[in-house]
């Protein structure tokens, strides 16, 4: 008898215990994720959204378009500036649908390092070839964060209204990557693909979600630091995506870009000229050999002009002085470093015949 009562109460402890034990977890798995949820939104609350969206806002066809008539005396430091004009390009003045007399005009497409992440105005590059020939006129239709597709639209709607006599194509590596998704750093882009042969958008309008809580967007990367986030994708991996169409059509996209441009350029008697520029990891690394061999072959094949900077940048930049040409040591161009994209890019201009003589047609 004395045993079966023994029996009872040692059962009964252990209920206790184990329900003591059960709530105590439960407790601790409530404050662990009360604790994560707001770490994540004390994270997002510290954010400084990316500097673009300062001088940006949505555009329904390109995810993001520089605003017109922008002054920011101090963007990326004491007397750092950035100004756009009233059509949105990087420039200080507004430029005449017709190019003035006795002026060689220039339309500088890219990204960021077209734009000039960094410096003034007057120190991208391509401001500074107009100090190399004042009788050039440069128009800087360079954006942060754009990839080839994003470039070629905003010049095809934008930049084809003005005449120019020569239209520069720069990009980087990044730029082919960013293609391949609806999506950078979280905002909406125009989705290209490739479809009987002609180029199709498959995210227009883009949607507009992205831009109204640019803190929510950028720090959507730290949602997956949540535990069950991680959890979840532990338990339930998502398969690789190696059937993503568009990431398997970039490459052929992408010729078809320069394909159109050069028919553009060609009926406004303007020549294309596509450069690929260097970035920090060029000099020491071939993470764009693929790229760079590729649009050789295919563009010379269609007789579109090709100047490879990241063989030029290699050749001709000494070792010691690599770091000072890119801020911080390797991100975007210094002033030096846009200096010497400026000096090298004309001089290789110069030595192609077909734009040399656009370039010295009124000496």
């Amino acid at each position: 008898m004395m045993l079966k009562n023994a029996l009872r109460q040692t059962k009964k402890i252990l209920k206790v215990v184990s329900i003591n034990l059960i709530l105590c977890l439960s407790i601790l798995s409530l404050v662990e994720g009360l604790s994560s949820i707001l770490l994540l939104f004390y994270k997002i609350s510290k954010i400084q959204p990316m500097s673009e969206i300062r001088h940006t806002e949505y555009d329904e066809l390109l995810g993001w378009v520089n605003l017109p008539n922008v002054n920011i005396p101090n963007m990326y430091g004491q007397g750092i500036y950035f100004r756009t004009n009233s059509q949105s390009f990087r420039n200080s003045e507004d430029f005449s649908i017709n190019i003035p007399p006795n002026k060689v005009r220039i339309i500088c497409s890219g990204d960021s390092f077209t734009m000039g992440w960094g410096v003034s105005n007057d120190q991208t590059w391509c401001q500074l070839l107009t100090s190399i020939n004042q009788r050039l006129q440069t128009m800087n239709m360079g954006q942060g964060g754009y990839g080839v597709d994003q470039v070629y639209l905003w010049y095809k709607r934008d930049g084809t209204k003005f005449e120019h006599n020569i239209q520069i194509f720069a990009f980087i590596t990044d730029d082919f990557v960013r293609m391949q998704r609806a999506k950078s750093l979280g905002y909406g882009k125009p989705l290209l693909s490739l479809e009987n042969g002609e180029l199709v958008n498959h995210n227009f309008p883009v949607p507009r979600g992205s831009f109204l809580a640019p803190k929510i967007t950028e720090g959507s990367r730290y949602i997956q630091e949540l535990r069950f986030l991680n959890l979840w994708q532990t338990l339930f991996p998502r398969k690789m995506e190696t059937g993503n169409k568009y990431v398997v059509q970039t490459p052929a996209i992408a010729v078809k870009i320069f394909e159109e441009l050069a028919k553009i350029n060609q009926g406004k008697n303007s020549k294309l000229v596509v450069v690929y520029l260097p970035i920090y990891s060029d000099y020491y690394l071939n993470e764009s050999s693929f790229w760079r061999q590729y649009l050789q072959a295919e563009l010379e094949k269609r007789n579109i002009i090709y100047i490879d900077l990241i063989a030029e940048f290699r050749k001709r930049m000494p070792n010691e002085q690599v770091e000072t040409a890119f801020l911080g040591g390797n991100g975007h161009y210094s002033v030096s470093g846009n200096e010497f994209i400026a000096n090298v890019l004309y001089e290789k201009l110069l030595s192609m015949p077909e734009v040399a003589v656009i370039l010295q047609q009124y000496n």
